[in-house]
């Protein structure tokens, strides 16, 4: 082998693990340990998602306007063509308290409910489901 061709390998293996370490370094956790991420799905069938969706955008836009406990909220679609949203909170005492105010506030439950109607499913049909970060 040639010296240039040895250094043009040298080369290549320089950049390409310079790189994957700036890949590494911009990795970051979707949540800090102790935030909880909170995952709502419902059915939905595939001519009633785009109306559904809408009134998940219309929640989310009413609990950042009056939730007494912040956290985040993105909605969503899976690819099984389930409707929903995610949700990120603090912790688990801060998930329990918006958990309240939601459950209390009259007209956040009717919206919720208004998205199991338009999906033609009950409010017990979506799955939620709870992680932990650690």
């Amino acid at each position: 082998m040639n010296l240039r061709y040895i250094s043009y390998l040298l080369f290549m293996v320089l950049i390409n693990s310079g790189v994957n370490a700036q890949a590494t370094e911009k990795l970051e956790p979707v949540a800090k340990k102790g935030q909880v991420i909170v995952i709502y799905r419902s059915p939905c069938p595939s001519g009633k998602t785009k109306a559904a969706m809408k009134k998940i955008e219309e929640i989310i836009s009413y609990e950042r306007k009056n939730s007494p406990v912040s956290y985040s909220s993105s909605p969503g679609n899976w690819e099984d063509g389930q409707v929903g949203a995610v949700d990120l909170h603090a912790s688990q005492n801060a998930m329990e308290m918006a958990f309240a105010w939601q459950e209390s506030d009259k007209k956040w439950s009717k919206m919720y409910d208004d998205v199991a109607k338009i999906c033609g499913t009950t409010i017990e049909d979506f799955h939620v489901h709870m992680l932990t970060a650690y």
